[in-house]
């Protein structure tokens, strides 16, 4: 799938999923006619630089050019793809040299190739002015700047330059320009409709179609901000960052989930302060034997981080510095992560602009951690430390005293009480009380009233 559309396209390398990296006629005869003799190209060209030197001007011409050059029956397009590599390092007076030779010295099918290599070099030159020109806002400074570019070119056109291209060449690349410049306006009216379009499919996608503000992290995990998705702690840089992504695995097929993942890491270092509220698990965690707990990456994580952190688009990647270093770190991203390392790297590399060392295609289907040991390596030490037995220990809310604490004399202060009733239900006035109650020569009496309404 073509990325020429997305936000990274101009400066990445990366090969869109159905390219197809097929060799060329010329790259087939790079590698079978690999004994070309130089200082036989070079005794040539002054051979028919010689006979130009002794031709009249008007009567040099393109001798094989009958029109549209030569017709297709006398085209033998494996001696022309031959000398397109001979060429391939030719200046254009030297290309012009043989496309004009009068002598014979070359072939016809050479002069075809000189002459095609030569035009390919001089539209590099146009689409540099092109651009150059297109760098101007204004529609009417482009022009202008792309006339003057065009007319110092031509300006410089030696004689036999001027005879390699029609009377139209000037016209031909005005029209050029003009239909660049149609394009690059649709472009640009494309890629904005494109821009929106994404950023709404990340809303849909990681917001269920509705965005909520952005939470800061700075104020600490409070009770407020821990019950929040870690989604809502987004950035509005990473939100558009994002939604560049959504463009990205859409046009490539990757599976949606890969970018949810990615989001919700980075929603999670958002949410912490930009991970300054997170502590390192190597920094001290230990068993109950008194043997340090160690996390690390698993063995193909950590060859892809190592990869990663030595990256050229490392530097050059739109994704947050300080989050690569965090989730690199194996105490803070080995348990924290619920990504993929290796999507992670790729959209590294994509946003970074270079060539991506894994394709596309190893992520059309999403692959989740069947277990706790795909995502992370829990280690302990050989050597414990000697921890001493406490006065007490308690479990589940019941406090004991332990042997040690009995030898030392402590006392739960539950033991020292002893639990006092409210009243003593054997007392005589207990008693006296029962038996007015009782008494049925007593029920007209105050009391027996007193005690059947309590």
């Amino acid at each position: 799938m073509d990325i020429s559309s997305t936000k990274w396209s101009s400066n990445t390398g990366v090969t869109p999923k159905n390219s197809l990296r097929s060799q060329s006629v010329l790259s087939q005869y790079k590698q079978n006619e690999t004994n070309v003799s130089f200082s036989s190209l070079a005794i040539k060209l002054k051979d028919a630089q010689r006979a130009i030197d002794n031709t009249q001007f008007n009567q040099l011409s393109l001798s094989w050019n009958k029109g549209n050059g030569l017709a297709s029956n006398e085209r033998n397009e494996k001696e022309i793809a031959a000398a397109k590599w001979e060429f391939e390092n030719l200046s254009k007076g030297q290309l012009e040299t043989i496309a004009l030779d009068p002598s014979g010295t070359f072939s016809n099918s050479q002069k075809v190739s000189a002459y095609e290599q030569w035009h390919v070099l001089d539209q590099m030159m146009l689409s540099d002015l092109q651009r150059n020109s297109l760098k101007h806002e204004r529609l009417s400074d482009a022009t202008a700047s792309f006339e003057d570019a065009l007319q110092t070119h031509v300006s410089s056109f030696s004689a036999l330059s001027k005879m390699m291209v029609s009377e139209q060449y000037v016209s031909n690349a005005q029209s050029q320009f003009a239909a660049t410049v149609n394009e690059h306006s649709k472009a640009s009216s494309k890629n904005t409709n494109q821009s929106e379009h994404y950023y709404a499919v990340m809303v849909k996608e990681i917001f269920a179609g509705d965005e909520p503000d952005i939470l800061s992290g700075a104020d600490g995990m409070s009770l407020s901000n821990a019950s929040k998705s870690p989604f809502e702690f987004l950035t509005q840089e990473d939100r558009e960052l994002l939604s560049g992504m959504y463009e990205y695995v859409d046009q490539n097929e990757i599976d949606f989930k890969y970018i949810k993942r990615l989001a919700s890491d980075l929603g999670d270092y958002r949410k912490h302060n930009n991970g300054k509220l997170v502590s390192n698990f190597n920094d001290g965690h230990f068993d109950a034997s008194g043997r340090q707990l160690t996390v690390d990456f698993t063995a193909e994580d950590r060859a892809t981080i190592d990869y990663l952190l030595s990256s050229d688009g490392l530097s050059s990647s739109k994704l947050d510095q300080g989050f690569i270093s965090f989730m690199t770190e194996p105490g803070l991203g080995a348990l924290s992560h619920v990504g993929s390392y290796q999507f992670l790297q790729h959209m590294v590399e994509v946003t970074g602009g270079i060539e991506t060392s894994v394709s596309a295609t190893d992520f059309n289907t999403f692959k989740d951690f069947s277990s706790t040991g795909e995502r992370y390596v829990l280690s302990t030490s050989g050597e414990a430390i000697n921890i001493p037995e406490p006065d007490v220990v308690c479990k589940n809310g019941h406090c004991e005293v332990t042997e040690k604490g009995r030898q030392n004399g402590v006392i739960l202060e539950q033991d020292r009480e002893v639990f006092q009733p409210a009243f003593d239900s054997k007392s005589a006035s207990v008693e006296f009380l029962m038996q007015q109650l009782t008494d049925t020569e007593k029920h007209g009496n105050i009391w027996y009233k007193w005690l059947k309404n309590e």
